[in-house]
Protein backbone atom coordinates (compact mmCIF):
# COMPACT_ATOMS: atom_id res chain seq x y z
CA UNK A 1 0.00 0.00 0.00
CA UNK A 2 2.70 2.57 0.95
CA UNK A 3 4.86 1.79 -2.42
CA UNK A 4 1.70 2.72 -4.30
CA UNK A 5 1.27 5.49 -2.42
CA UNK A 6 4.71 6.69 -3.22
CA UNK A 7 4.25 5.99 -6.84
CA UNK A 8 1.06 7.52 -6.81
CA UNK A 9 2.71 10.77 -5.16
CA UNK A 10 5.32 10.93 -7.53
CA UNK A 11 3.31 10.51 -10.53
CA UNK A 12 1.53 13.25 -10.01
CA UNK A 13 4.26 15.60 -8.97
CA UNK A 14 5.94 14.55 -12.22
CA UNK A 15 2.62 15.19 -14.32
CA UNK A 16 2.42 18.47 -12.57
CA UNK A 17 6.04 19.27 -13.50
CA UNK A 18 5.26 18.63 -17.19
CA UNK A 19 2.40 20.73 -17.25
CA UNK A 20 4.22 23.57 -15.55
CA UNK A 21 7.09 23.20 -17.91
CA UNK A 22 4.60 23.03 -20.76
CA UNK A 23 2.39 25.84 -19.74
CA UNK A 24 5.93 27.91 -19.74
CA UNK A 25 7.29 27.32 -22.60
CA UNK A 26 4.03 28.07 -24.04
CA UNK A 27 4.09 31.46 -22.53
CA UNK A 28 7.42 32.26 -23.25
CA UNK A 29 7.33 31.20 -27.00
CA UNK A 30 3.98 31.19 -28.44
CA UNK A 31 1.95 34.11 -27.37
CA UNK A 32 2.56 37.91 -27.52
CA UNK A 33 4.34 40.10 -24.92
CA UNK A 34 3.28 44.11 -24.85
CA UNK A 35 7.01 44.74 -23.40
CA UNK A 36 8.79 42.95 -26.28
CA UNK A 37 9.92 45.22 -29.49
CA UNK A 38 7.54 44.69 -32.63
CA UNK A 39 8.89 42.35 -35.23
CA UNK A 40 10.42 43.92 -38.02
CA UNK A 41 7.70 43.87 -41.29
CA UNK A 42 10.04 44.20 -44.11
CA UNK A 43 8.20 46.32 -46.35
CA UNK A 44 6.87 45.52 -50.21
CA UNK A 45 9.45 45.84 -52.81
CA UNK A 46 8.70 48.36 -54.83
CA UNK A 47 7.67 47.35 -57.97
CA UNK A 48 9.62 47.91 -61.23
CA UNK A 49 9.49 51.45 -62.45
CA UNK A 50 10.68 53.35 -65.71
CA UNK A 51 10.97 57.53 -66.30
CA UNK A 52 9.20 59.16 -69.02
CA UNK A 53 10.85 62.35 -69.81
CA UNK A 54 8.81 65.05 -71.01
CA UNK A 55 10.01 68.40 -72.73
CA UNK A 56 10.60 71.77 -70.52
CA UNK A 57 7.11 73.32 -69.37
CA UNK A 58 7.25 76.96 -69.65
CA UNK A 59 4.65 79.53 -68.25
CA UNK A 60 4.28 83.01 -68.01
CA UNK A 61 3.59 84.79 -65.06
CA UNK A 62 1.16 87.41 -65.70
CA UNK A 63 0.83 90.42 -63.52
CA UNK A 64 -1.85 93.26 -63.15
CA UNK A 65 -0.44 94.80 -66.38
CA UNK A 66 1.87 92.61 -68.03
CA UNK A 67 4.17 89.40 -68.29
CA UNK A 68 6.36 89.36 -64.85
CA UNK A 69 8.45 86.35 -65.04
CA UNK A 70 8.43 83.23 -67.03
CA UNK A 71 8.65 79.73 -65.20
CA UNK A 72 10.33 77.16 -66.61
CA UNK A 73 9.86 73.52 -65.28
CA UNK A 74 11.46 70.19 -66.34
CA UNK A 75 9.67 66.97 -65.19
CA UNK A 76 10.06 63.21 -65.67
CA UNK A 77 7.29 61.03 -64.77
CA UNK A 78 7.94 57.52 -62.63
CA UNK A 79 5.59 55.12 -64.24
CA UNK A 80 5.44 51.16 -63.61
CA UNK A 81 7.16 49.32 -66.31
CA UNK A 82 4.44 47.75 -68.05
CA UNK A 83 2.71 50.83 -68.28
CA UNK A 84 5.18 53.23 -70.26
CA UNK A 85 4.02 52.59 -73.47
CA UNK A 86 0.71 53.41 -72.83
CA UNK A 87 2.48 57.06 -71.05
CA UNK A 88 4.57 57.33 -73.70
CA UNK A 89 1.53 57.30 -76.12
CA UNK A 90 0.09 60.05 -74.21
CA UNK A 91 2.44 62.17 -73.82
CA UNK A 92 1.38 65.25 -75.30
CA UNK A 93 -2.39 64.68 -73.29
CA UNK A 94 0.13 64.73 -69.89
CA UNK A 95 1.87 67.79 -70.91
CA UNK A 96 -1.40 69.24 -71.86
CA UNK A 97 -2.47 68.39 -68.43
CA UNK A 98 1.05 69.60 -66.91
CA UNK A 99 0.05 72.91 -68.29
CA UNK A 100 -2.91 73.23 -67.31
CA UNK A 101 -2.22 72.33 -64.10
CA UNK A 102 0.87 74.81 -63.43
CA UNK A 103 -1.50 77.85 -65.30
CA UNK A 104 -4.23 76.62 -62.42
CA UNK A 105 -1.57 76.66 -59.49
CA UNK A 106 0.04 80.45 -60.86
CA UNK A 107 -3.48 82.24 -61.31
CA UNK A 108 -4.71 81.08 -57.82
CA UNK A 109 -1.60 81.65 -56.23
CA UNK A 110 -1.49 77.86 -54.76
CA UNK A 111 2.45 77.04 -56.20
CA UNK A 112 3.46 80.82 -55.19
CA UNK A 113 5.30 81.95 -52.04
CA UNK A 114 5.85 85.56 -52.44
CA UNK A 115 6.72 85.63 -55.90
CA UNK A 116 9.41 82.18 -55.93
CA UNK A 117 7.54 78.89 -57.42
CA UNK A 118 6.81 76.22 -54.24
CA UNK A 119 8.47 73.08 -55.85
CA UNK A 120 6.42 70.31 -53.67
CA UNK A 121 3.55 72.52 -54.29
CA UNK A 122 4.25 72.00 -57.94
CA UNK A 123 5.10 68.54 -57.66
CA UNK A 124 1.59 67.77 -55.63
CA UNK A 125 -0.48 69.36 -58.55
CA UNK A 126 1.45 67.27 -61.11
CA UNK A 127 1.20 64.31 -59.60
CA UNK A 128 -2.41 65.28 -59.19
CA UNK A 129 -2.89 65.91 -63.11
CA UNK A 130 -0.97 63.11 -63.90
CA UNK A 131 -3.41 60.75 -62.08
CA UNK A 132 -6.12 61.93 -63.90
CA UNK A 133 -4.45 61.30 -67.40
CA UNK A 134 -3.35 58.02 -66.84
CA UNK A 135 -4.29 57.01 -64.00
CA UNK A 136 -3.48 56.52 -60.51
CA UNK A 137 -2.50 53.21 -60.55
CA UNK A 138 0.00 53.73 -63.65
CA UNK A 139 1.98 56.99 -62.14
CA UNK A 140 4.76 56.33 -58.97
CA UNK A 141 5.88 59.92 -58.51
CA UNK A 142 6.90 63.09 -60.87
CA UNK A 143 10.36 64.29 -60.70
CA UNK A 144 10.83 67.98 -60.55
CA UNK A 145 14.41 68.09 -62.04
CA UNK A 146 14.65 71.91 -62.48
CA UNK A 147 12.55 74.67 -62.16
CA UNK A 148 13.76 78.47 -63.31
CA UNK A 149 12.70 81.70 -63.01
CA UNK A 150 13.45 84.51 -65.19
CA UNK A 151 12.47 87.81 -64.59
CA UNK A 152 11.67 90.28 -67.25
Amino acid sequence: MVKALIVLVLGIVLLGGASFGGWFVYQKYFTEHPDAPPKKVEPPPKPPTAFVRLPPLVVPMIGPTRVEQFVTVVVAVEVLLEKQPMVQANQPRLTDAFLTALYGGIADKSILNGALVNIPAVKAKLVEAAGKVVGKDAVYDVLVQAVTQRNL
